[in-house]
C-alpha cells in the first residue's frame, strides 16, 4: 500500500502586539486588534496650510483697514478765506486858502470858498473810482493787465482792492469776468495797470510776486 505525503504545516503567524496566533490570511488581531497586515496611512499635515492661509487672511484685513482710513481722510484742505484789514480812518485834507486870505484863528477854510474856478483836474486814466475806491476797467479798451486776485463774491474782490490801495498800490481795480471774452465767466477780478504787452505786464507781475500774473482784457 503506498502512502500519501501530506502537505508541510503552514509557518504559523503570532500577533506582534500581544503574541496570539493569526491565520494566514489575517489582518487583525482579534485578541488585541492590532494591526498585522494593513497599514494606516498617515494623517495628512493641514496644520501648516491652515496656518498661512490664516496669516494671508490677518494680512488682507490689514490692508483693508488702513485702506478704509485712508480713504475716510480728508485729501484736500480748504483754504481760509484771508480775513480783511479795516480800512484805516483817513482825514479830511485841510483847503489851502487863496492868496491874500487870512484865516482866522480857529476856523476851517471851505474848500469850495478857496478853490480856483479856472483850474481844471485831469483824471487819472487808468482809474475811474475815487480817492481810495476800486477803478474800474476803461470802456471798450483792450489791453494787458495784471490779475492780482479772483472771487466769486462781488464784495470779497472789492475789499481786496481796497486792501491793496491802501498798502500804496496804484491803478487797482475790479471788472466782472462775464463782460470779457478772454475772462472766464462766473467770477470778480482784481487787477491792476493796463499794458500795451504782454512782456510789460509779465513784468509787472513778477514785480509784485505772490499769485499775480498777466492776462489780456478783451471786451465783449
Amino acid at each position: 500500500m503506498t502512502d500519501v505525503a501530506s502537505p508541510p504545516p503552514a509557518t504559523e503567524r503570532a500577533c506582534p502586539r500581544c503574541g496570539a496566533g493569526l491565520e494566514q490570511d489575517q489582518e487583525w488581531c482579534l485578541n488585541c486588534g492590532a494591526a498585522v497586515g494593513s497599514t494606516i496611512a498617515p494623517t495628512p499635515r493641514w496644520r501648516a496650510p491652515v496656518a498661512i492661509v490664516g496669516g494671508l487672511l490677518v494680512l488682507l484685513a490689514a490692508a483693508l483697514a488702513l485702506a478704509l482710513v485712508e480713504l475716510s481722510g480728508d485729501p484736500q484742505p480748504v483754504a481760509r478765506t484771508p480775513q480783511a484789514t479795516p480800512a484805516p480812518t483817513m482825514a479830511a485834507p485841510t483847503a489851502t486858502p487863496t492868496a491874500g486870505a487870512t484865516p482866522e484863528p480857529g476856523a476851517t477854510p471851505d474848500p469850495a470858498a478857496t478853490a480856483d474856478p479856472d483850474a481844471s483836474v485831469t483824471p487819472d486814466p487808468g482809474s475811474t473810482g475815487a480817492a481810495g475806491e476800486p477803478a474800474e476797467w476803461p470802456a471798450d479798451r483792450t489791453a494787458y493787465t495784471v490779475v492780482i486776485a479772483s472771487s466769486a463774491s462781488r464784495a470779497q474782490a472789492e475789499r481786496r482792492a481796497r486792501e491793496e490801495l491802501d498798502n500804496g498800490s496804484a491803478d487797482v481795480g475790479v471788472l466782472n469776468s462775464d463782460d470779457y471774452s478772454s475772462l472766464r465767466e462766473g467770477f470778480w477780478v482784481v487787477f491792476s495797470g493796463q499794458y500795451e504787452s504782454r512782456s510789460d505786464a509779465a513784468d509787472a507781475a513778477e514785480t509784485r510776486g505772490g499769485e499775480a500774473y498777466a492776462r489780456r482784457i478783451v471786451p465783449r
